[in-house]
């Protein structure tokens, strides 16, 4: 009898807990240390506009081109695996880039900038996140993520923080 009301208890707190509630449970715990730890910079470094000037023209290969031409060699490594995941989800899912928009700019550190970007789409959007630094030779792209899901790629407390 006690097993059984254990797990009813359990089934039941699995339905009423969705797992958007979890995530947003998990990420909100972190927002007061995060929002510490870093200062909001709207500008974003020229690697990531000269990319999307080329996005937003089409030219799906140049931009990521442009990315990995300034990139950290670990994150080259992957380039065939990303260019053939990107060209697909541009061909299949969204269409031909129409525009792009900073959504905010996180600076981590001095050196360490977290740059989010929405892409405007013939069917849709796709949101980034492209974690940058400041290497001597100047800025460079550690890792971008892309998701048509913005909350994949883009952390709670800055969706809340946008106004409507």
């Amino acid at each position: 009898m006690k097993k059984a009301l254990i797990c009813l208890c359990l089934a039941v707190a699995g339905i009423l807990v969705s797992p958007g509630a979890i995530s947003y449970a998990r990420q909100s715990t972190l927002s007061p240390r995060v929002a510490i730890q870093t200062q909001i910079n709207s500008r974003m470094p020229s690697i990531v506009t000269e990319g999307f000037e080329s996005f937003k023209s089409g030219d799906v290969r140049t931009a990521l081109n442009t990315w990995l031409e300034k990139s950290s060699p670990l994150f080259r490594n992957n380039a065939p695996l990303m260019s053939s995941t990107l060209q697909g989800v541009v061909k299949e899912a969204v269409g031909k880039c129409t525009g792009y928009s900073a959504i905010d700019t996180l600076s981590i550190t001095d050196n360490t900038q977290v740059v989010f970007v929405e892409s405007q789409h013939e069917y849709g959007a796709l949101f980034w996140a492209f974690t940058t630094y400041k290497s001597p030779r100047g800025w460079i792209i550690s890792n971008f993520t892309f998701n048509t899901d913005p909350s994949e790629v883009i952390p709670i407390s800055i969706m809340f923080r946008r106004s409507t």
